[in-house]
């Protein structure tokens, strides 16, 4: 498995200063058991920040020069602004059941061992499968692609437009109860859609645009708290091998804001001869950023390269994408925008919400709430017609 490096030094990289720092994290990090301190007993758990969940496990250093960089790359946030509830699900209930983080994790994983070996061979096969990282050869584009060719282009419509859901239960099937409305991009007419079910997986931003009504009557969304969402522009670039001097040996550096104004996170997926560099700009520490032009972020980008990883000249290539809406940010409040989905789901029956709204941004986590999704679908399909109409 690769690495990530975490830069914390603002200069050409000193080796002493770097492992004095690197041997102050890690001890930090193996006393935790014996220093992490407890939540006072006034404080709302629920509303705990990433960055006060960990200062008092690990410390302010940690949350400085580790936590810092890492969530500003995977959650687009500071760690004061996000909520640990909801950004880090699986150590905020690991904390209720074992309090220390680490005791916790060597807990669980001397218990799935446990577990593991009193299973058979076959049991352990159809098991939950083992974490690990995993990419294609043509980039995560092969996923979606896949998935569009296993569908088929009569099943697929693309760049189109919701226009409107409409629930309506005659009472006499259980089935085919939901019509979408939708056009085609630049096509001023619509088509219509017979379904049993919805999964819904468009940014909640875009849901409170849509028309929905049920048996008739609009259903409002007026009880959708506002969401916050970030903007992120990825620069991508590429440089000669020879013209790099200090290659990355990991997969990529993430630089905690203390040490760099301009807050970038960059990747190294090279292709032959060449160092490719992915760099995210942008999130909550540097939302104006985000929306700088090519010119600028190709002037800011290569110069944090050239200091970095001793690159020179200048980048073969230079690609550019911007997302004004790149993610929501799982803040403070996030417990509304929860209760808004669940709120929704319950009223409306055969509809399913996922994406990155619930459970995690990552690519795994959406894969997995997208499983879960087809999961109720299927349950729900399958349900007596009574249950169905009970939510009615």
């Amino acid at each position: 498995m690769q690495n990530i490096v975490f830069v914390h030094v603002h200069k050409p990289f000193t080796l002493a200063s770097t492992l004095i720092c690197i041997s102050v994290l890690q001890l930090l990090i193996i006393l935790e058991p014996f220093l992490w301190k407890k939540k006072g007993v006034s404080d709302d758990d629920t509303q705990e920040s990433v960055g006060g969940f960990f200062q008092r496990h690990f410390g302010q250093e940690v949350v400085d020069y580790l936590i810092d960089p890492f969530v500003a790359f995977t959650r687009c946030g500071y760690p004061e602004s996000l909520s640990m509830r909801h950004s880090f699900p699986d150590l905020w209930n690991m904390e209720k059941r074992f309090g220390s983080v680490i005791s916790g994790a060597i807990k669980s994983k001397l218990s799935a061992k446990k577990e593991k070996s009193g299973q058979t061979k076959g049991s352990v096969e159809k098991g939950k499968r083992q974490r690990g990282s995993f990419s294609f050869h043509g980039g995560m584009q092969t996923l979606t692609d896949t998935l569009c060719n296993q569908l088929g282009t009569d099943e697929l419509k693309l760049n189109s437009k919701v226009l409107s859901l409409s629930y309506s239960h005659d009472g006499k099937s259980a089935f085919e109860n939901w019509c979408v409305s939708s056009a085609a991009k630049d096509d001023k007419h619509s088509q219509s859609l017979s379904v049993d079910a919805v999964v819904m997986t468009a940014p909640l931003c875009n849901v409170k645009e849509m028309n929905i009504t049920k048996r008739g009557t609009l259903f409002p969304l007026d009880f959708f708290p506002e969401v916050t969402y970030v903007p992120v522009s990825v620069i991508i670039t590429t440089f000669k091998k020879e013209d790099v001097k200090r290659p990355l040996e990991g997969f990529g550096v993430l630089v905690p804001s203390k040490e760099q104004k301009n807050g970038l996170k960059t990747l190294d997926r090279a292709p032959s001869g060449l160092h490719l560099y992915t760099t995210f700009v942008g999130g909550s520490q540097n939302k104006e950023l985000a929306k700088a032009s090519t010119d600028e972020l190709k002037k800011i980008v290569t110069s944090d390269i050239r200091h970095w990883l001793g690159a020179e000249g200048e980048p073969t290539s230079v690609n550019h994408y911007h997302w004004s809406k790149a993610c929501p940010l799982y803040g403070h409040n996030y417990d509304s925008v929860i209760e808004a989905i669940e709120k929704m789901e319950k009223n409306l029956p055969g509809f399913f919400y996922a994406g990155n709204h619930r459970g995690g941004l990552s690519v795994d986590n959406a894969i997995a709430s997208g499983c879960k999704a087809a999961e109720l679908v299927i349950a729900y399909l399958e349900s007596p017609p009574d249950e169905k109409t009970r939510q009615e």
